[in-house]
């Protein structure tokens, strides 16, 4: 199967401002920043594949460079089987975005009447343009609001109107920036629903999410991308990332009687990562980071009564999102790189 999206080496660099007097006296100099470096990825149809990455670590830029907006410097990328330099036309009319843009409305007309101007740049008949915004406005929850003017809005439903004008075109490759930033928790929970079951589950669009939120990818997101400094420094599901960086199971145990060199024997056992001890009057608690299941845990239970410790409570649980996208971008871009299949 052929991918919705494939980048190659995908680089952008933006030229830096000289100030006048280095202009006058370096003017052979060239400075540039490197806004995305060398990225590579492949995304299959109906894939909803995630950008984690810090403000100013380049998922904007590389969504730009998709959606035909800016050109790469370096590099290659195609968008439903289309160049996107060479055929910039043809993947404009199959992909559609939606970001935190609202200058792009016209403040003075009403919710409707911007959706149906949008429809009509993208040719689609006036009577099938009303259709269609009808549609999307009851998908998105703003019946209500929909003949109101634009300027009336709040941040959540100029959101949702966004996110209602990404799909009038029946986009094949949605882009999404940030979604659910402007929403409450119960609005923003209604829109992971909303792509989760209409565009993902009934449109079967491919989307790429751009997210601060741990929960939004987690939750949604089939693959994930952690991006620092313009580059992936590690992509893959959540158990590859676990797994492949090392980010196994956390053990939390609380026990009475902790022998003294427990903890160092522990971290003596193959297949631990990390032991932490905290020690109190009543209970002493450890908690042991395992590079998987299964033996490993035998093993560290093994050990655990061997020392002749009292354990009244034992518990597993796996590493989350947010401490691996923490951990992980802590380091070096270059040192972190793991590029998973």
């Amino acid at each position: 199967m052929q991918p919705a999206i494939e980048t190659h080496g995908l680089t952008k660099r933006f030229r830096k401002l000289h100030r006048y007097r280095d202009l006058v006296l370096y003017p052979w100099r060239k400075a540039s920043h490197l806004a995305v470096d060398q990225v590579s990825l492949a995304i299959m149809p109906g894939e909803l594949f995630g950008l984690l990455g810090q403000n100013g670590a380049g998922k904007t830029t590389l969504i730009r460079m998709l959606c035909t907006a800016l050109l790469p410097s370096e590099g290659s990328a195609a968008v439903c089987g289309y160049d996107i330099v060479r055929q910039a036309r043809h993947v404009r009319e199959r992909i559609g975005l939606v970001n935190s843009e609202e200058r792009s409305f016209y403040w003075r007309l009403t919710g409707r009447q911007n959706l149906e101007f949008f429809a009509a740049l993208y040719h689609v008949p006036h009577a099938e343009a009303a259709a269609r915004a009808n549609a999307l406005i009851k998908q998105v929850g703003l019946e209500e609001a929909a003949d109101r003017p634009f300027r009336t809005y709040s941040s959540g439903m100029r959101q949702k109107l966004g996110i209602a004008r990404g799909l009038l075109n029946h986009p094949q490759v949605l882009f999404m920036d940030e979604p659910t930033r402007s929403l409450d928790p119960i609005s923003a929970q209604a829109m992971r629903r909303f792509i989760a079951d209409y565009i993902i589950g009934e449109l079967g669009c491919t989307v790429i999410l751009a997210t601060h939120s741990m929960v939004e990818a987690e939750e949604l997101c089939s693959r994930i991308a952690l991006v620092k400094s313009g580059r992936v420094v590690a992509q893959g599901s959540l158990a590859q990332l676990r797994q492949s960086l090392n980010y196994g199971v956390r053990c939390v145990i609380r026990l009475r009687h902790m022998p003294p060199d427990l903890p160092d024997t522990l971290r003596r056992l193959p297949d631990v990562l990390d032991v932490a001890a905290e020690r109190a009057e009543t209970e002493q608690r450890l908690a042991v980071t395992l590079r998987e299941e299964g033996p490993a845990l035998a093993a560290l239970l093994r050990e655990i009564v061997e020392s002749g410790a009292e354990v009244y409570h034992f518990e597993t649980h796996e590493i989350s999102l947010e401490e691996i996208y923490l951990r992980t971008l802590s380091v070096p871009a270059q040192s972190a790189e793991v590029a998973l299949c």
